[in-house]
């Protein structure tokens, strides 16, 4: 099983449109997919859920309540695809928790007993720091950057590395790794070959050849809670989910971690 939450202090990056599309991907080829929905505003559940209202429990039960998870994950209308919902009470986790021993672990604990039925446990994050990112990290293996160049992108990158060492560090999840950088919302400008150049010249392999294009069909797609792969799966955003997801199952930047310094190194090393 891998686990591997799309994570990005920067909102409007295409988190969520990534693990939609790569879910729905890998989950129409025949792999086990739980989507863990970490976000209050819950997007991810209202397109696998065809825009209904998940019925309780939900993430914040098993986090605050201590519902086991298996009560709370449903059945998506994707292919191969379950989801472990968020709604708008996901938002009091944190101030709820902020007292309570084990807080940074509460998601780490409830995926044990449920994580081995699935290929893939894919989780969806909030633009924010906070005790539900930090659960987060501590629960998963891989992250995957979703980044939209601009300035203000490689600054929230910066954080990130700094928040994986800590995690490393002190959370004792020393196999978490940024497993990737990939370019969403990607556009033929020279802003954005500029950046994307620099981007690649800091990071080299980390960045994933796949770049996700500026697309209204994928806007479309997730407004009929479908994804882009079964909407429109001939043009230009299913071509690059499906080019993203296979150089995801290939790992190719499997090996790449960041150390405490936070810079890239070999899993070897560490």
């Amino acid at each position: 099983m891998r686990s591997i939450a799309f994570v990005s202090e920067k909102g409007g990056v295409a988190k969520t449109s990534s693990v939609l599309n790569v879910s729905a991907v890998l989950g129409g080829q025949g792999s086990r997919v739980l989507v863990v929905d970490t976000d209050p505003q819950g997007n991810a559940s209202f397109v696998l859920l065809k825009g209904e209202k998940p019925r309780r429990p939900t993430l914040f039960d098993v986090l605050v309540e201590g519902d086991g998870a298996d009560e709370a994950i449903i059945a998506s209308h994707f292919k191969g695809v379950d989801v472990l919902p968020a709604d708008h009470t996901l938002a009091d986790a944190a101030v709820v928790l902020a007292g309570e021993i084990g807080r940074e672990r509460r998601l780490c604990s409830a995926l044990e007993g449920v994580a081995d039925r699935y290929d893939y446990v894919l989780v969806d994050t909030a633009p924010t720091r906070s005790l539900l990112t930090t659960n987060v990290l501590t629960t998963v293996e891989e992250l995957i950057v979703p980044f939209n160049p601009g300035i203000f992108g490689v600054l929230g990158l910066g954080q990130l590395q700094d928040d994986v060492a800590q995690v490393r560090k002190f959370l004792g999840n020393t196999r978490l790794r940024i497993a990737g950088v990939v370019v969403t919302l990607a556009e033929r400008n020279n802003v954005c070959r500029d950046l994307e150049d620099q981007l690649r010249a800091a990071f080299g392999e980390l960045v994933y050849e796949t770049k996700i294009p500026r697309s209204i069909k994928i806007e479309e797609a997730h407004a009929r809670h479908e994804s882009v792969i079964t909407y429109a799966p001939g043009t230009s955003g299913a071509t690059a989910y499906k080019a993203l997801t296979a150089e995801i199952i290939n790992g190719r930047a499997k090996n790449r971690i960041v150390d405490p310094s936070g810079n890239p190194s070999s899993d070897r090393a560490a």
